[in-house]
């Protein structure tokens, strides 16, 4: 048990310590090097997303040596990291984990603004990440499974987590790229891990950009959380077990077993990269409608039937009209999909969301929850897709789990391509071609490289 520094509150926490100083193997670091880069690439979308493209070039910031990503401005750490963590999750195109959520938004806009401050080298910034990573799928878990409980007392509350529960990701992120003293770091997860922001609205229908914003304000609150510690501000021991050991009783195996697998088993290596840039709610509809054989002419389409799990039926709504509202609609997404192909980042433009004739099927699509998809979730995020034909004849598909996930990966093809088209839509074509190669390879570069090749040349 580890000894230095502040002591350990819970067998939990100390195993939390613990890991903070062991080492990370090769394999794993590469993980963590693609989830940096997938994280970069959505970051750099979601800066061309209007208001914040107009927003963050004008929004009063301080000096600083921290990219806002998608401009030609650089700020302080805090700052980088508010206005980064914003637009990382604007696209719907950022990675994810089954049971944790979209936790390396947020740690990989915390990590390359301090990085950057402390001109830190890009292995530092990976291995950050990934520790960073380690710690907050496994504390997302854990608040998934109490966030029902929650939402029973006080409705709006934790109503959309999405990178926005645990600022512990950037926080711990951050501090590591500073070359800190070992109980620094243990001060700063305690600090942050000590307090939340919180969303207290649904994002499903009218969408941004408050619900973007508090995640960006998570990842700055993690930042101010890693400099107090370095200020030599204390956590409060008595709140780690006053704010978690109600877990114990939630979770069917108890909260501390969560972490006693650190360092051995790796979450990082079971996260998904998206190949849509929509909710992951929608994925296994749109793949479960592509496995279904011969083309599918929208004037013949009588009615959609989607079957899943319970948390994805909540995105029945069929006229989205802002871009988040049809990046979390299934019937949209399925609509676009029959007239358009495979989802892209175009697709959810407002001239887009507005065509009458796609509205018009989304009309048609009904999303019900099925109790077998239901029990499968969050292991599985499965869909079924049955298109009745106004012949009266029908055809089904069905995904156990969407494109991306672990256990069905994109290509190394897939990936960088997807990379250049996110790139491509946030930054000229004079920075590409050096972004997509700094990008790919986050741990051969500076963070200073990184950032000054995801900025507009003034």
């Amino acid at each position: 048990m580890t000894t230095d520094g502040p002591t350990p509150t819970t067998d939990w926490e100390a195993a939390i310590f613990d890991f903070l100083e062991a080492p990370i193997p090769d394999a794993v670091l590469d993980y963590g090097a693609k989830t940096v880069t997938d994280v970069l690439g959505a970051t750099v979308a979601g800066s061309a997303v209007e208001p914040y493209a107009r927003a963050w070039d004008t929004v009063d910031v301080p000096s600083g040596s921290a990219t806002v990503i998608g401009t030609d401005r650089t700020t302080n750490p805090v700052q980088a990291a508010t206005l980064n963590g914003t637009v990382a999750i604007v696209q719907e195109v950022e990675e994810g984990h089954n049971t944790g959520g979209h936790v390396g938004s947020g740690i990989v806009a915390g990590g390359l603004a301090m990085a950057e401050h402390a001109d830190a080298d890009g292995e530092t910034l990976v291995e950050s990440c990934v520790r960073a990573y380690e710690l907050c799928t496994r504390l997302e878990e854990a608040i998934f499974a109490m966030k029902a409980r929650i939402n029973e007392a006080v409705p709006w509350l934790v109503r959309d987590p999405h990178a926005t529960w645990t600022t512990v990701g950037p926080a711990v992120a951050a501090i590591l790229c500073t070359d800190p003293e070992p109980e620094t770091v243990r001060e700063t997860f305690r600090l942050a891990a000590n307090r939340a922001v919180v969303s207290m609205e649904d994002p499903y229908e009218e969408g941004p950009p408050s619900r973007n914003v508090t995640a960006g304000a998570s990842a700055g609150v993690g930042i101010t959380m890693a400099q107090l510690a370095q200020a030599g501000i204390p956590g409060s021991g008595a709140v780690m077990q006053t704010v978690y050991d109600p877990f114990e009783d939630i979770l069917p195996d108890g909260f501390t077993s969560l972490f006693a697998d650190l360092g051995s088993e790796w979450a990082i290596a079971q996260n998904y990269f998206k190949p849509y840039p929509s909710c992951r709610y929608t994925h296994a509809p749109v793949d479960a409608l592509q496995e279904i054989d011969g083309e599918i002419r929208p004037e013949e389409v009588e009615r959609i039937v989607v079957d899943t799990y319970a948390n994805a039926a909540d995105m029945a709504h069929t006229t989205p009209e802002t871009l988040t509202g049809a990046k979390f609609s299934i019937p949209y997404v399925l609509a676009r999909t029959i007239h358009s192909g495979t989802p892209t980042l175009e697709d959810f433009e407002p001239d887009a969301i507005a065509d009458s004739a796609v509205q018009a099927l989304a009309n048609s699509v009904v999303v019900r929850a099925s109790e077998g998809f239901d029990a499968a979730f969050p292991d599985d995020w499965g869909a079924r897709v049955t298109v009745e034909f106004t012949d009266g004849s029908s055809k089904s598909g069905e995904r156990p789990y969407p494109r991306g996930d672990y256990r069905d990966p994109l290509s190394d093809e897939e990936f960088d391509d997807r990379l250049e088209s996110l790139l491509a839509y946030g930054l000229p074509a004079g920075s590409r071609e050096t972004a997509v190669d700094v990008v790919r390879s986050p741990r051969e570069y500076r963070a200073r490289e990184i950032g000054s090749a995801l900025r507009m040349d003034s």
